[in-house]
């Protein structure tokens, strides 16, 4: 078989060998995967839309979300520990970044 992405022959697989068309280079796979989401999107454009919207799903979604953090406060609470230092080193570069930004913003608007 050719493959539809790179055009080069390959061997499919045994379990596949009918509907396989792209080989098992990581590209073409890349590819393909790239190729697969964009056609499902296409013939399910409400999907995410239609969740973010309805109002009914938004309600659930959250209190599932709170009843989840009621039950689990304790894997809340170890994760929390476990990647503080990771945090606080974050917090400190973005802040030292977004104060810096606000400078330079009021540097060019003082400047006439």
């Amino acid at each position: 078989m050719i493959c539809i992405y790179c055009q080069r022959e390959f061997q499919p697989s045994k379990y596949r060998h009918t509907k396989q068309r792209a080989c098992g280079d990581p590209v073409c796979q890349k590819k393909r995967q790239r190729d697969n989401l964009t056609a499902w999107q296409e013939r399910n454009p409400l999907y995410y839309r239609i969740k973010r919207i309805d109002p009914i799903w938004r309600t659930k979604a959250r209190a599932r979300a709170k009843r989840w953090r009621t039950i689990h406060k304790d894997r809340i609470q170890a994760y929390r520990m476990a990647t503080m230092d990771q945090y606080r080193i974050y917090m400190r570069e973005y802040m030292r970044r977004y104060r810096t930004a606000l400078a330079q913003r009021a540097g060019k608007a003082a400047q006439p």
